[in-house]
């Protein structure tokens, strides 16, 4: 039920010796992620970042020693459960006894065994695991427990109390700790009806008889402020592993309190929690009444989808309270203007609907949206701290928009991205034809997309990339296509876009990660000196699975990292810069390349470049470009080759289409060259015809 057969394991390997790290990652890549520190400082840090799953930790290291880091981790709550194996020369039995006592789980003398090491590492790893599984049960026991609507009580064989979750405690009147070990019967006192006899409490009989009891019928249980209550309940044996009864347990309701909770589930379930409004399930209902009772009157009905703008921006600056407090805010002023049996709902974050039925012209709707925009726009003077603070709207009118309720929502959420997204649109739209038109490409589109990673209709070309002082064939961008049905080639610009949206483009980056390297690998088996650059997308490399299925894929097609270069453009430094360095440089480590492409368009702050562990900057086609006019504008190219070669890094100039674009781009200084002067991405047998490999 809660298994973790997918987790990705975190090793931390600390040791000053290089060649003892270079070993043990190319034993362990293959059981889990690796990280590793040379420095006892240093690991100390990484260690409460990262929470590995094992430590293998040097004793002899400059600074602080491997003694002197275990009792720092062992000192610290976020690490003092983190099992650490020593690895030393000492292997006396009072060394091997000395770092047990210390608190290490293991001890691995040198020289390295690679068997020894990889088959100890993952009998802890199988301990953790199980370590970790078992507190999950237990604390989703826990949690359950605590937040089910039914009161819990434990006893021991004889009765007497041993756990009661919050709501026996608020049932009973009696605290856990007051509770703890007294008889059932004093915790909870029953009798049959309304001054009835005592009813002899349920847990006795069934840790007598070994069974499953229930309470009479018309059963009350006294609560410690002498009130009675109607209640219900059974209980059950508690036994051992051997079958004998060790305790029991009693599940005990208030049936008024139940009929309560009835009805409070009821409007939960229809209900927004924040604002207190319809919710889109209860929108649905009234929707379908509504279409069906036009279906006979000929009525119009009216949908108007609210989006607030930059939502997210909003609650990261701010904090979720001020974000729900403007969301509390906004709800009554949409409301106020609403007069004719109009319902307001909340959907997610930051949309409300309103439903406009009995609705006479279609520009009826788009003054109330324009009402409620100027009401809601109002609040800017109340918040002058929300900088360009905007709300977007899309509009679709029943039957002319839609055959049903449900498209009906959809349409109006399509015409909410449409004004969203077209500037020329102010942030209004209504549902048309186009739109429609739009929306059906797009997801025709998305289907021939998750259909390419189904059929292996994802197709990898190859555009050189030139040394710029000989001309000689160096590496090869390869640049994803997908085939049509009638084999023709679907431009990256035509599914890029969605594909990152959708998420698709981890799946496609994947395929186009095997398809290159499987090129690569033939290539090196015929001795070609041939690198691979690789365009990584921002989603695929900040997804947590893409540094360990691109290890494990160097594996599979046994290609080695020094033939590889990553190309990531300059908006990933957007999001979780440590991390993206981080990864960077556990793939630089083991010699893989990384390029920025498209420099100079994006972020481009010399503080993050500074940072980053990067090889090559990528001079963007636009920038070349400006090489063919009469005057050309030298600046920016000759600014990023300068920029380059001071920090030591490699130039490619992207786009060149003329030989005076070459030589100048050579006396420049760039380092290599890329464009349709050379090829336009083809495959790779014509890599080969081309260049004469």
């Amino acid at each position: 039920m809660f298994s973790r057969n997918n987790i990705q394991h975190r090793i931390l390997l600390v040791d000053d010796d290089a060649s003892q790290i270079t070993i043990l990652n190319k034993v362990l890549k293959a059981i889990g992620q690796i990280f590793f520190e040379q420095n006892g400082l240093a690991a100390l840090e990484q260690a409460i970042k990262i929470r590995p799953d094992v430590i293998l930790l040097d004793i002899d290291m400059p600074g602080l020693n491997g003694h002197q880091v275990l009792a720092q981790l062992k000192d610290n709550d976020f690490t003092r459960n983190i099992p650490v194996i020593f690895i030393t020369s000492y292997d006396s039995v009072e060394d091997q006894l000395l770092c047990l006592r210390e608190g290490a789980v293991d001890f691995i003398a040198k020289p390295l065994q690679p068997d020894i090491v990889a088959a100890r590492v993952i009998t802890h790893l199988m301990l953790r695991n199980r370590e970790r599984e078992l507190l999950e049960v237990y604390r989703h026991a826990q949690v359950t427990l605590d937040s089910i609507g039914d009161a819990v009580i434990t006893t021991d064989k004889d009765a007497r109390v041993t756990f009661m979750n919050p709501t026996a405690e608020l049932m009973t009147g009696m605290s856990l700790n007051d509770a703890m070990g007294r008889f059932i019967e004093e915790v909870m006192p029953l009798r049959i009806g309304n001054d009835g006899p005592p009813h002899i409490n349920p847990v006795r009989i069934c840790i007598q008889e070994n069974r499953v009891v229930g309470m009479a019928i018309n059963c009350q249980m006294m609560k410690q402020n002498g009130h009675w209550i109607s209640v219900e309940d059974s209980a059950a044996p508690l036994k051992s592993q051997d079958g004998d009864v060790i305790g029991s347990v009693i599940v005990f309701d208030d049936i008024n309190e139940s009929r309560a909770m009835a009805l409070k589930m009821s409007h939960t379930l229809q209900y927004d929690q924040l604002t207190n409004l319809p919710n889109r399930f209860l929108l649905m209902e009234r929707l379908n009444v509504e279409v069906a009772r036009s279906q006979t009157s000929n009525e119009k009905i009216g949908l108007i989808l609210f989006d607030i703008d930059r939502f997210k921006l909003i609650n990261e600056e701010f904090g979720f309270e001020f974000g729900d407090a403007l969301l509390k805010k906004i709800a009554p002023r949409i409301k106020s203007q609403l007069q004719n049996n109009e319902t307001l709902s909340r959907h997610n974050a930051d949309e409300f609907m309103v439903l406009v039925p009995k609705l006479k012209h279609p520009s009826d709707l788009a003054n109330l949206a324009v009402m409620i925009r100027d009401h809601v726009m109002a609040l800017t003077a109340l918040h002058p701290e929300i900088n360009n603070f905007s709300i977007s709207m899309g509009l679709s009118v029943y039957p002319e928009d839609a055959v049903d309720a449900q498209s009906l929502m959809l349409h109006a959420d399509a015409a909410l991205h449409r004004a969203k997204t077209d500037a020329m649109h102010e942030g209004f739209c209504f549902y048309s034809e186009e739109m429609e038109s739009r929306f059906i490409s797009r997801r025709q589109r998305y289907m021939q997309l998750k259909s390419a990673i189904v059929d292996d209709d994802v197709v990898a070309l190859y555009q050189p990339i030139v040394d710029a002082h000989t001309g000689h064939l160096k590496a090869v961008e390869a640049l994803m296509r997908i085939k049509e049905n009638d084999g023709s080639l679907i431009p990256p610009i035509e599914f890029i876009p969605l594909a990152e949206e959708t998420r698709l483009i981890i799946p496609l980056g994947e395929k186009m990660i095997q398809l290159a390297f499987e090129q690569l690998n033939r290539w090196c088996g015929e001795q070609l000196n041939i690198r691979m650059c690789l365009n990584i997308s921002p989603v695929q490399f900040l997804d947590p699975h893409f540094v360990p299925f691109l290890l494990k894929t160097i594996d599979e097609y046994h290609v080695s990292p020094n033939m590889i270069e990553l190309e990531v453009t300059e908006s990933l430094m957007l999001d979780n810069l440590p991390q993206v360095i981080r990864d960077m440089e556990q793939l630089r480590v083991m010699g893989i390349s990384i390029s920025i492409d498209d420099f100079g368009t994006g972020f481009s702050c010399l503080s993050y470049l500074k940072e980053l562990p990067v090889d090559v900057l990528k001079i963007d086609k636009s920038f070349v470009s400006q090489l063919s006019v009469e005057k050309p504008d030298e600046i920016l190219v000759k600014t990023i080759t300068t920029l380059a070669q001071s920090m030591g890094l490699k130039s490619i100039a992207e786009g060149v289409e003329s030989l005076d674009q070459a030589r100048r781009l050579k006396e420049l200084g760039v380092s290599y060259l890329q464009g349709f002067y050379f090829s336009r991405p083809v495959t790779a047998n014509e890599v080969r015809d081309r260049y004469d490999i």
